[in-house]
């Protein structure tokens, strides 16, 4: 009888562990969420950069809060804030680009006169009609 005991006091401390166990993993779940949530979403192939807050230095703090000048741009501002409501998609900003490489052409203006007459020469001789032979019937 003692041993039937011991074996059900230790199932009921086992469960009790499980119980345990399960809400601990409950509440990490929960807590991640609560963390995701508070993240900006994902729209777009880019990441949203996190902006370091912009600060004075006490030298460049201004006496009056009119001479204080805000050194952020508030179109900026307002477009950061559209891309962390996934309003608009974050992408990187595309540089313009050649596909290929550009060639340069010499001009005939740009030749010496010798090599004109050459150029023209090879010209004539492609220019020349071929011979047409008709064949009596």
């Amino acid at each position: 009888v003692g041993l039937n005991n011991n074996v059900s006091d230790s199932e009921a401390e086992m469960a009790e562990g499980d119980a345990v166990a399960a809400k601990e993993v409950t509440k990490q779940r929960q807590a991640k969420k609560h963390i995701v949530s508070l993240r900006p979403g994902k729209y777009g192939p880019g990441k949203l950069l996190e902006e370091q807050p912009d600060f004075l230095l006490p030298e460049e703090v201004s006496s009056s809060l009119r001479q204080l000048v805000s050194p952020a741009n508030a179109v900026q501002d307002r477009f950061t804030s559209l891309q962390k409501r996934n309003l608009v998609e974050v992408r990187k900003k595309v540089n313009p680009h050649r596909k290929y490489a550009l060639k340069y052409v010499e001009k005939w203006r740009r030749k010496l006169p010798e090599e004109l007459k050459e150029l023209t020469k090879m010209k004539r001789n492609k220019r020349k009609p071929k011979k047409v032979i008709k064949m009596a019937e």
